[in-house]
């Protein structure tokens, strides 16, 4: 596995999934499987809706660790937006040294904490363990309109359901750290 950069924002990690696979196939594909009856007839050729629906399965909580790894510091989903077009939402914490100096507290306040992740470059962010001062604990959500991509057309046949939703992750993953890398990486200033 590649380290994280700060445009890599999610990775696939096939190598986990097929080590701890108790059947020697694909964890991944057992819960795609397993979960095949949550796909109406037509969202099993619906670029968007498959898409979704894998990435669901793909990511915690469903799979943890999942098929698809996200980076420490960030959340990624893949959804769909009100009109049904397919959306890649990134929230990141935003520690205080990255608000505007007009826009940080005039006062000590608490912000976020890596308690597990001292020395990394993407660690996990957490509220404080201990609140003994307000807390100011900002965050930036970021909305990628994902329609003009080229994602995955599942065949829609049952024998291919879980071929297809590899590909339909996996092709996500590349996408999102295409075009949603950049803009993460330029709002966190890197």
């Amino acid at each position: 596995m590649s380290d994280w950069t700060p445009t890599t924002l999610v990775r696939v990690d096939r190598d986990y999934d097929r080590r701890n696979s108790g059947a020697g196939g694909s964890r991944f594909g057992s819960y795609v499987l397993a979960r095949e009856s949550e796909l109406d007839k037509d969202d099993r050729t619906d670029r968007a809706e498959f898409t979704a629906w894998a990435w669901n399965i793909a990511t915690p909580p469903v799979m943890s660790p999942g098929y698809i790894d996200i980076r420490p510091d960030l959340s990624v989903t893949f959804d769909r937006d009100e009109d049904g077009d397919p959306v890649v939402k990134v929230v990141a914490p935003l520690p205080h040294r990255a608000l505007a100096r007009e826009h940080r507290p005039g006062y000590e306040v608490s912000d976020w904490e890596a308690p597990y992740g001292r020395g990394e470059r993407y660690p996990k962010l957490w509220g404080p363990a201990f609140v003994k001062r307000p807390a100011v604990l900002a965050s930036v959500t970021l909305l990628v309109p994902a329609k003009d991509w080229d994602l995955f057309v599942p065949s829609g046949g049952a024998a291919q359901l879980v071929d297809d939703a590899q590909l339909a992750v996996e092709t996500a993953a590349r996408l999102i750290n295409e075009y949603a890398g950049p803009h993460v990486a330029g709002l966190l200033g890197e």
